[in-house]
């Protein structure tokens, strides 16, 4: 099962209903611990339901799969960048597969992330997986997810989630 989160919803329940853009580090700090709260099953995002994860091929270990839709969200900043997306990966074991990522969205995550070390996954519109960030990190994270068999090779090379 993957966490589903409305990063709008929780945006507008975090800050101002009028609001749509994730700008500076106060704002991305209150967000982020809307987010945390929802993957951790505690409630409180407004538009996030299903907690889940998977476990390894061995049955050990829980691996947390939130999908965080950005669908409604104006803009990004560096600084809410940082403090959500990368903080979310530092923090916490978690895979973050990003939706409704506009170019935008990208040019201000990609670097942020890359510049950690760090990678993400974006969800096309056709279910198709893209890595964000650290080539070796998302190279890792690509691998760990076909081994739990959570991630699927498509034909063409291109990768798609298994889970719901």
């Amino acid at each position: 099962m993957i966490q589903y989160i409305d990063m709008h919803a929780v945006l507008q329940q975090s800050v101002s209903s009028l609001y749509t853009d994730l700008v500076t580090r106060p704002t991305g700090r209150v967000v982020r611990e809307r987010i945390e709260q929802a993957i951790a099953g505690l409630g409180g995002a407004e538009g996030a339901g299903g907690a889940g994860g998977a476990g390894g091929p061995d049955g050990a270990g829980e691996m947390t799969i939130a999908r965080i839709d950005f669908a409604g969200v104006g803009c990004i900043d560096y600084s809410c960048a940082d403090e959500i997306v990368a903080k979310l990966l530092r923090d916490r074991p978690a895979v973050l597969v990003l939706s409704g990522i506009s170019e935008g969205h990208r040019e201000a995550i990609e670097p942020v992330l890359t510049g950690h070390g760090l990678a993400a996954l974006i969800e096309r519109a056709d279910g198709t997986l893209d890595v964000l960030g650290a080539k070796g990190a998302a190279a890792a994270l690509l691998d760990e997810l076909v081994a739990r068999r959570c991630a699927a090779r498509r034909p063409g090379g291109t990768y798609a989630l298994t889970l719901a």
